[in-house]
């Protein structure tokens, strides 16, 4: 039986956080005890999730290296100590997302003799991610059980040899939609009104935004936009969408949950362009809301997408844009889906329990 449940997301922000307290949130609902370690800074969660704000990451310094340096020496010196103290036995240790210290963590919940379950939300490291690769071969090596959020990566990873992996939903909690925000996102976006497809999240090069501004310049009728916090593509983006002539709007910056909520249900496509993925967190919340979504071949994405381009050439994206707005699409219901990580919680332990004897 689980009695007590820590899920561990260091972040506090973006996807794997909003992922983290919805499992969060439905594991609550069914009777189960969990704790939420996350950062001090960390965005808004459901009212009945307990954070436990034990993460602190020095976001105000401006030189990475040192931002790094003081974030990991607080970590090892104060949070890896509390879970150790906060962590008991036969408790269920879930870590989502990858951290550089991965490994730390996985040893802590071992010595605890804890079940330990891993989430990396990606099977690859991007090249921007120190200590990315260490983090992945010591969730996939070490845990007791490991969860990914498509049917692509579940394949690959049994094709590697993972033994103990298993799908589970990419649930993500969305705050009520707040009409207002999406009158104030759909004035900004289509000024002068017509459909809006949309490519929101971290503006990044691996998300192929220069592939979206592309096919939208094939949609006369269209409008676009790229909306999120840019790192690193952003001046080559808008010197394209200048040269190009798309009705492409940018907007670079951070948005809170509410913010993105209302962002995705003020488009009419969603769109995922992406070179390299897993699965796709605002693919999730399109779901969620009932947004139809536009992807390209790539990884685990046609599992959630309403249409999937037939290559990653603009002109076929830009099809796949018009297919998914004709078809549309209705909210993904996603109750019961704390139920299935509770079950996988319950396969891991059993499995863990068996080794021991």
């Amino acid at each position: 039986m689980i009695r007590r449940v820590h899920l561990i997301e260091s972040g506090g922000r973006g996807g794997v956080f909003n992922h983290t307290v919805e499992v969060a949130a439905g594991l609550v609902e069914l009777g189960v005890e969990v704790v939420v370690h996350t950062a001090d800074d960390c965005d808004a969660a459901p009212a009945s999730v307990r954070l436990c704000q034990c993460v602190t990451w020095h976001r105000a310094s401006p030189n990475r290296l040192v931002r790094q340096a003081r974030t990991s020496a607080r970590y090892v010196m104060r949070t890896l100590p509390h879970l150790h103290r906060a962590i008991d036995a036969q408790d269920v240790v879930h870590i989502q997302g990858m951290f550089a210290l991965t490994p730390e963590l996985i040893s802590v919940a071992r010595r605890r003799n804890a079940t330990t379950v891993a989430s990396p939300h990606n099977t690859f490291v991007r090249s921007n991610a120190p200590g990315g690769g260490r983090a992945l071969r010591s969730a996939l090596a070490d845990s007791d059980r490991v969860l990914v959020h498509s049917e692509a990566d579940r394949r690959k990873l049994l094709d590697r040899g993972v033994p103990n992996v298993a799908r589970v939903p990419l649930v993500q909690w969305t705050p009520p939609v707040d009409p207002a925000l999406v009158g104030r996102w759909r004035a900004e976006l289509t000024p002068t009104g017509g459909r809006l497809a949309l490519l929101p999240g971290q503006v990044r090069a691996d998300k192929n935004p220069e592939l979206f501004v592309r096919a939208l310049s094939e949609l006369p009728d269209w409008r676009g936009a790229v909306v999120g916090e840019d790192l690193g593509p952003g001046r080559q983006l808008d010197a394209l969408i200048a040269e190009s002539g798309a009705a492409v709007t940018t907007a670079y910056r951070y948005l809170d949950v509410a913010e993105f909520t209302a962002l995705i249900a003020a488009a009419d496509v969603v769109v995922a362009p992406y070179e390299i993925a897993s699965q796709s967190g605002v693919l999730a919340v399109a779901a969620r809301l009932g947004v139809p979504t536009a992807v390209v071949p790539c990884g685990g994405l046609g599992e959630l997408a309403t249409a999937v381009a037939r290559d990653t050439g603009a002109t076929a994206l830009r099809d796949a844009v018009v297919a998914a707005y004709d078809a549309g699409a209705e909210p993904l219901d996603t109750a019961d889906a704390a139920r299935l990580f509770l079950h996988e919680y319950t396969v891991a332990q059993q499995s863990r329990t068996k080794g021991q004897k």
